[in-house]
Protein backbone atom coordinates (compact mmCIF):
# COMPACT_ATOMS: atom_id res chain seq x y z
CA UNK A 1 0.00 0.00 0.00
CA UNK A 2 2.96 2.03 1.14
CA UNK A 3 4.76 1.75 -1.78
CA UNK A 4 1.68 2.46 -4.15
CA UNK A 5 1.39 5.51 -2.88
CA UNK A 6 5.29 6.59 -3.23
CA UNK A 7 4.57 5.69 -6.72
CA UNK A 8 1.87 7.65 -7.12
CA UNK A 9 3.14 10.37 -5.64
CA UNK A 10 6.60 10.11 -7.83
CA UNK A 11 4.75 9.85 -11.09
CA UNK A 12 3.08 13.03 -10.02
CA UNK A 13 5.63 15.01 -9.16
CA UNK A 14 7.58 14.22 -12.37
CA UNK A 15 5.00 14.67 -15.17
CA UNK A 16 3.67 18.05 -13.53
CA UNK A 17 0.18 16.41 -13.50
CA UNK A 18 -1.99 18.56 -11.27
CA UNK A 19 -5.13 16.82 -12.07
CA UNK A 20 -7.12 14.39 -9.86
CA UNK A 21 -6.90 13.58 -6.38
CA UNK A 22 -4.45 15.49 -4.29
CA UNK A 23 -1.44 14.13 -2.39
CA UNK A 24 -3.27 14.29 0.88
CA UNK A 25 -6.60 12.69 -0.48
CA UNK A 26 -4.53 9.80 -1.88
CA UNK A 27 -2.85 9.43 1.63
CA UNK A 28 -6.37 9.28 3.07
CA UNK A 29 -7.80 7.08 0.72
CA UNK A 30 -4.46 4.71 1.22
CA UNK A 31 -5.37 4.73 5.07
CA UNK A 32 -9.26 3.83 4.22
CA UNK A 33 -7.95 0.98 2.07
CA UNK A 34 -5.79 -0.11 5.16
CA UNK A 35 -9.24 0.06 7.16
CA UNK A 36 -11.17 -1.88 4.61
CA UNK A 37 -8.55 -4.56 3.77
CA UNK A 38 -7.68 -5.52 7.65
CA UNK A 39 -4.58 -3.84 7.06
CA UNK A 40 -2.00 -1.79 9.12
CA UNK A 41 -2.92 2.18 8.99
CA UNK A 42 0.51 3.43 7.26
CA UNK A 43 2.36 5.84 8.94
CA UNK A 44 2.02 10.03 6.96
CA UNK A 45 5.48 10.64 8.49
CA UNK A 46 6.82 7.57 6.87
CA UNK A 47 4.95 8.72 3.15
CA UNK A 48 6.06 12.17 3.66
CA UNK A 49 8.59 13.18 6.73
CA UNK A 50 7.68 17.02 5.45
CA UNK A 51 3.57 16.91 6.76
CA UNK A 52 2.98 19.50 9.42
CA UNK A 53 0.22 19.01 11.67
CA UNK A 54 -2.21 21.07 9.44
CA UNK A 55 -1.10 18.69 6.75
CA UNK A 56 -2.53 15.81 9.02
CA UNK A 57 -5.77 17.63 9.65
CA UNK A 58 -6.10 18.25 5.82
CA UNK A 59 -5.80 14.29 5.66
CA UNK A 60 -7.80 13.54 8.35
CA UNK A 61 -10.98 15.47 6.50
CA UNK A 62 -10.68 14.05 3.54
CA UNK A 63 -10.57 10.34 5.30
CA UNK A 64 -13.70 10.97 7.23
CA UNK A 65 -15.29 11.82 4.50
CA UNK A 66 -14.70 8.71 2.85
CA UNK A 67 -16.30 6.73 5.81
CA UNK A 68 -19.16 9.09 5.79
CA UNK A 69 -20.14 7.88 2.76
CA UNK A 70 -21.77 5.05 4.75
CA UNK A 71 -21.91 6.37 8.39
CA UNK A 72 -22.60 9.80 9.85
CA UNK A 73 -20.72 12.04 12.70
CA UNK A 74 -22.09 11.54 15.94
CA UNK A 75 -20.11 14.02 17.61
CA UNK A 76 -16.53 15.01 18.08
CA UNK A 77 -13.45 13.78 20.11
CA UNK A 78 -10.19 15.22 22.47
CA UNK A 79 -7.15 13.59 22.37
CA UNK A 80 -3.97 14.46 24.16
CA UNK A 81 -6.45 16.18 26.86
CA UNK A 82 -3.91 16.46 29.67
CA UNK A 83 -1.07 18.76 29.93
CA UNK A 84 0.93 15.36 30.84
CA UNK A 85 -0.62 13.83 27.58
CA UNK A 86 0.40 16.69 25.84
CA UNK A 87 4.45 16.87 27.29
CA UNK A 88 4.75 13.24 25.64
CA UNK A 89 4.28 14.60 22.32
CA UNK A 90 6.60 18.24 22.92
CA UNK A 91 3.01 19.99 22.39
CA UNK A 92 0.89 22.37 24.34
CA UNK A 93 -2.41 22.39 23.10
CA UNK A 94 -5.03 19.07 22.54
CA UNK A 95 -5.77 17.41 19.26
CA UNK A 96 -9.72 16.20 17.71
CA UNK A 97 -11.43 13.57 15.66
CA UNK A 98 -14.83 12.72 14.54
CA UNK A 99 -17.07 10.27 16.17
CA UNK A 100 -19.03 8.24 14.24
CA UNK A 101 -22.94 6.44 14.41
CA UNK A 102 -21.17 3.46 13.74
CA UNK A 103 -19.43 3.44 16.89
CA UNK A 104 -22.21 4.10 18.90
CA UNK A 105 -22.50 1.77 21.97
CA UNK A 106 -25.42 1.46 24.73
CA UNK A 107 -24.70 0.68 28.63
CA UNK A 108 -24.53 -3.17 28.86
CA UNK A 109 -23.06 -3.69 25.20
CA UNK A 110 -20.59 -6.61 24.26
CA UNK A 111 -17.74 -5.59 22.61
CA UNK A 112 -15.67 -7.99 20.44
CA UNK A 113 -12.06 -7.53 20.88
CA UNK A 114 -11.73 -9.42 17.68
CA UNK A 115 -12.46 -6.60 15.84
CA UNK A 116 -9.71 -4.08 17.30
CA UNK A 117 -6.17 -4.62 16.76
CA UNK A 118 -5.20 -2.78 20.21
CA UNK A 119 -8.17 -1.93 21.99
CA UNK A 120 -8.01 0.65 24.65
CA UNK A 121 -10.04 1.65 27.26
CA UNK A 122 -11.04 4.88 28.62
CA UNK A 123 -13.09 6.67 30.81
CA UNK A 124 -14.13 9.96 29.86
CA UNK A 125 -16.91 12.62 30.10
CA UNK A 126 -19.60 13.52 27.43
CA UNK A 127 -21.63 16.30 26.43
CA UNK A 128 -24.60 16.66 24.26
CA UNK A 129 -24.71 20.33 22.26
CA UNK A 130 -28.17 21.41 22.70
CA UNK A 131 -28.30 24.24 20.26
CA UNK A 132 -26.88 25.14 16.66
CA UNK A 133 -22.96 26.63 16.55
CA UNK A 134 -21.69 28.17 13.58
CA UNK A 135 -19.44 30.86 15.26
CA UNK A 136 -16.41 30.55 17.59
CA UNK A 137 -17.01 30.15 21.54
CA UNK A 138 -15.16 33.32 23.12
CA UNK A 139 -15.41 32.26 27.14
CA UNK A 140 -16.71 29.06 29.13
CA UNK A 141 -19.67 31.70 30.75
CA UNK A 142 -20.79 31.39 27.08
CA UNK A 143 -20.27 27.74 26.74
CA UNK A 144 -22.89 27.06 29.28
CA UNK A 145 -26.36 27.57 27.09
CA UNK A 146 -24.54 25.53 24.53
CA UNK A 147 -24.28 22.47 26.15
CA UNK A 148 -27.66 20.48 27.54
CA UNK A 149 -26.37 17.23 29.05
CA UNK A 150 -23.51 15.76 31.12
CA UNK A 151 -23.71 11.94 30.67
CA UNK A 152 -20.23 9.01 31.52
CA UNK A 153 -18.83 7.78 28.00
CA UNK A 154 -16.08 5.07 28.27
CA UNK A 155 -14.10 5.29 24.41
CA UNK A 156 -12.49 2.20 23.21
CA UNK A 157 -10.36 3.56 20.45
CA UNK A 158 -8.35 1.06 17.87
CA UNK A 159 -4.39 1.42 17.21
CA UNK A 160 -3.82 0.18 14.09
CA UNK A 161 -0.47 1.26 13.56
CA UNK A 162 2.57 -1.09 13.32
CA UNK A 163 3.59 -3.03 16.35
CA UNK A 164 7.49 -2.00 15.39
CA UNK A 165 6.39 1.57 14.39
CA UNK A 166 6.82 4.90 16.44
CA UNK A 167 4.22 6.66 15.34
CA UNK A 168 4.40 10.89 15.85
CA UNK A 169 1.52 12.97 16.56
CA UNK A 170 0.82 13.84 12.76
CA UNK A 171 0.21 9.86 12.37
CA UNK A 172 -2.55 10.14 14.44
CA UNK A 173 -4.07 12.80 13.91
CA UNK A 174 -4.37 11.83 9.87
CA UNK A 175 -6.14 8.71 11.41
CA UNK A 176 -8.65 10.25 12.97
CA UNK A 177 -6.84 10.17 16.52
CA UNK A 178 -7.70 6.12 16.10
CA UNK A 179 -12.03 6.77 16.66
CA UNK A 180 -13.36 3.54 16.86
CA UNK A 181 -16.85 2.42 19.36
CA UNK A 182 -17.82 4.20 22.07
CA UNK A 183 -20.55 3.47 24.94
CA UNK A 184 -22.29 5.84 26.53
CA UNK A 185 -24.27 5.87 29.81
CA UNK A 186 -27.60 8.13 31.55
CA UNK A 187 -27.68 11.84 30.37
CA UNK A 188 -27.72 14.38 33.03
CA UNK A 189 -29.14 18.10 33.02
CA UNK A 190 -25.45 19.79 32.25
CA UNK A 191 -26.34 22.53 34.10
CA UNK A 192 -26.65 20.30 37.86
CA UNK A 193 -23.07 19.57 37.60
CA UNK A 194 -21.56 22.95 37.17
CA UNK A 195 -19.35 22.47 40.36
CA UNK A 196 -20.25 18.67 41.86
CA UNK A 197 -17.52 16.26 42.80
CA UNK A 198 -17.58 13.39 39.77
CA UNK A 199 -15.15 10.22 41.44
CA UNK A 200 -14.81 7.79 38.69
CA UNK A 201 -13.79 4.12 39.54
CA UNK A 202 -12.94 1.46 36.61
CA UNK A 203 -13.25 -1.64 37.26
CA UNK A 204 -12.40 -5.36 35.22
CA UNK A 205 -14.11 -8.43 36.88
CA UNK A 206 -14.38 -6.61 39.83
CA UNK A 207 -10.84 -5.50 40.31
CA UNK A 208 -10.24 -2.03 40.21
CA UNK A 209 -7.92 -0.76 37.25
CA UNK A 210 -8.23 2.80 37.26
CA UNK A 211 -9.60 5.78 39.79
CA UNK A 212 -9.66 9.24 39.30
CA UNK A 213 -11.59 12.35 41.19
CA UNK A 214 -12.61 15.51 38.84
CA UNK A 215 -13.74 17.35 41.58
CA UNK A 216 -11.29 20.53 40.81
CA UNK A 217 -11.39 20.09 36.60
CA UNK A 218 -14.87 20.83 36.05
CA UNK A 219 -13.29 24.48 34.86
CA UNK A 220 -10.86 22.87 32.83
CA UNK A 221 -13.42 20.41 31.04
CA UNK A 222 -15.69 23.54 29.86
CA UNK A 223 -12.03 24.79 28.58
CA UNK A 224 -11.66 21.25 26.63
CA UNK A 225 -14.83 21.57 25.32
CA UNK A 226 -14.73 25.68 24.22
CA UNK A 227 -11.78 24.08 22.93
CA UNK A 228 -12.98 21.22 20.73
CA UNK A 229 -16.02 23.44 19.43
CA UNK A 230 -13.97 25.72 18.24
CA UNK A 231 -11.24 23.27 16.79
CA UNK A 232 -14.05 21.38 15.23
CA UNK A 233 -15.40 25.09 13.13
CA UNK A 234 -11.60 25.65 12.20
CA UNK A 235 -11.71 22.39 10.95
CA UNK A 236 -14.99 22.84 8.55
CA UNK A 237 -17.11 20.95 10.61
CA UNK A 238 -20.84 21.33 11.71
CA UNK A 239 -21.90 21.46 14.95
CA UNK A 240 -25.39 19.93 15.63
CA UNK A 241 -28.13 19.92 18.16
CA UNK A 242 -27.66 16.32 19.59
CA UNK A 243 -24.09 15.69 18.83
CA UNK A 244 -21.84 14.40 21.60
CA UNK A 245 -18.60 15.20 22.36
CA UNK A 246 -16.12 13.93 24.36
CA UNK A 247 -13.22 15.64 26.03
CA UNK A 248 -10.07 12.85 26.65
CA UNK A 249 -9.41 9.83 28.49
CA UNK A 250 -9.33 10.59 32.21
CA UNK A 251 -6.15 9.12 34.09
CA UNK A 252 -4.81 5.98 33.32
CA UNK A 253 -5.47 4.46 29.94
CA UNK A 254 -6.16 0.77 29.53
CA UNK A 255 -5.28 -1.94 27.17
CA UNK A 256 -8.77 -3.51 26.69
CA UNK A 257 -8.63 -7.03 27.85
CA UNK A 258 -11.51 -9.81 27.82
CA UNK A 259 -13.62 -9.55 30.64
CA UNK A 260 -17.01 -7.92 32.15
CA UNK A 261 -16.14 -4.08 32.53
CA UNK A 262 -17.80 -1.60 35.13
CA UNK A 263 -17.43 2.18 35.48
CA UNK A 264 -18.64 3.94 38.78
CA UNK A 265 -19.14 7.83 37.46
CA UNK A 266 -20.99 8.54 40.90
CA UNK A 267 -23.83 10.70 40.82
CA UNK A 268 -23.65 10.07 36.78
CA UNK A 269 -24.23 6.22 37.38
CA UNK A 270 -22.32 3.36 36.12
CA UNK A 271 -21.27 2.15 32.77
CA UNK A 272 -21.38 -1.37 31.78
CA UNK A 273 -20.16 -3.65 29.08
CA UNK A 274 -18.52 -7.39 28.29
CA UNK A 275 -15.55 -7.38 26.28
CA UNK A 276 -15.02 -10.88 24.65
Amino acid sequence: MKLRLLFLLFITSCTGYNEGPSQHERIATAINDSYNSGGYVPLVSDIDPGLEIKDAYDIQKYFVKTILKNDKIAGYKTGLASKKAQSNYLVDSPISGVLFQSGVNADNSVININAYFTMLVETELGYKIAERITVPIKSADELDKKISYILPVIELPDVRFAENKNSKLKDVVAANICSSRFIMGEEFDFKDFGSENIDINLKLNDKKINSVSISDSMEYQKELLVWLINKQLENGWEIKPGQLLITGAMEKINIGKVGYYEADYGPLGKVRFKVK
